[in-house]
């Protein structure tokens, strides 16, 4: 700050539990450097699983129904006019929409960094998008947590100064750390494989479920799928239907996947649509080749096609089969891509450089 001061700045984030954006913030908020920085943060639901520091204050907007939002805004707008913050920083496409109505009711005038993580045709219906459009030119800076994300977002809100790119932020050695922990260890001779996400539609678990039946003559298999939803039952069902159903683990949201990760043969992720995926970037960053599918945004920023893991089309089970089969014989192959995929990740989203990296834009930004 100009004054040397502490730049004081407020987080808005939807909570801080499952989710790679709320992953963001919660990285984000214990590396932040309190020589520079004060930190609050204000969640639209008092809902906390990440890690978060014991300085940083929190607010609860109680947005728990879409006819809380009107309610939830107002309560910001005080929340900002009372704590009075130089920049607000917002999670992601939800909380941007709070926290730019919000700025336009609030008496105190703080700068505002909005943050991107999923293509803006995913996350806001067509009848939203004049309100966006208006909000978006607004703020001060939009950062994008992939390239391609960044270009498909200036594509539908063009701003005066574009967004500007910013990846995901990850502590590789915690990661490391929670990684030893204990979890079962996979039948005698079996090979596992991990995934991680929300068991909701667009992670697509239904197509690896698929993919993993058609290659249980070859080898002896088990997938593990960490995290809840509301497909639970739907993909339970299909892995009964498949005959999966003792090769298939579904432990819920589990707070440290890490260690399953570092249990597993192979990262898998089937998904349709991804912004930046967090748990890809995790994966491959505790050495563990991935083959995932080759979504619009994200995976193809995270892999190295043929040397950290292997990219296949959208919605095709064979492919992905085709592409799991030869990395599951042949260890050495595996090793390799592995230990390659430790070294990229750790050298692109570390939390230490990241952090850096958002606190330059926001003291840019506040300076002006």
């Amino acid at each position: 700050m100009p004054d040397g001061r502490r730049c004081h700045a407020l987080f808005v984030s939807s909570t801080l539990s499952q989710g790679g954006a709320e992953q963001f913030v919660s990285t984000v908020l214990v590396h932040l450097d309190r020589q520079r920085f004060a930190p609050a943060l204000c969640l639209l639901r008092d809902e906390v699983r990440y890690p978060l520091p014991d300085d940083v204050p929190v607010e609860s907007l109680d947005k728990r129904r879409p006819w809380h939002i009107p309610r939830a805004i107002a309560r910001l707008a005080r929340s900002i006019d009372r704590s009075r913050p130089d920049v607000v920083v917002s999670a992601f496409a939800h909380p941007n929409l709070l926290t730019g109505s919000a700025l336009r009711l609030a008496q105190h005038r703080p700068r505002w960094l909005a943050r991107i993580s999923l293509a803006p045709e995913r996350t806001e219906p067509a009848w939203l998008r004049p309100w966006m459009r208006r909000l978006y030119r607004r703020a001060d800076r939009v950062v994008a947590n992939s390239e391609a994300l960044r270009r498909r977002f200036d594509a539908v809100y063009p701003t005066r100064d574009g967004a500007q790119h910013l990846p995901n932020a990850t502590d590789f050695e915690q990661l490391e750390a929670l990684a030893r922990a204990a979890v079962p260890a996979p039948p005698a001779a079996t090979r596992r494989l991990v995934s991680v996400g929300r068991l909701e539609a667009q992670k697509r678990f239904d197509l690896l479920l698929e993919a993993v039946a058609s290659l249980r003559e070859r080898f002896a298999l088990e997938l593990v799928i960490c995290g809840e939803g509301s497909e639970r039952t739907a993909l339970e069902a299909r892995a009964r239907a498949l005959g999966l159903g003792d090769r298939l683990r579904l432990p819920g949201f589990v707070a440290n996947p890490f260690a399953w990760m570092a249990s597993a043969d192979l990262f898998v992720l089937a998904s349709d649509a991804e912004g930046l995926p967090n748990a890809l970037i995790e994966a491959q960053g505790l050495g563990l080749p991935a083959v995932a599918t080759d979504c619009p945004t994200g995976p193809a920023e995270i892999i190295a096609d043929g040397e950290t893991g292997r990219l296949v089309p959208t919605g095709d089970a064979e492919a992905l089969a085709r592409a799991i089969a030869p990395l599951l014989s042949d260890d050495a192959r595996r090793r390799a891509m592995g230990e390659a995929a430790r070294r990229r990740a750790r050298a692109r989203y570390s939390a230490q450089a990241v952090t850096r990296q958002l606190e330059d834009q926001l003291l840019e930004i506040t300076a002006r």
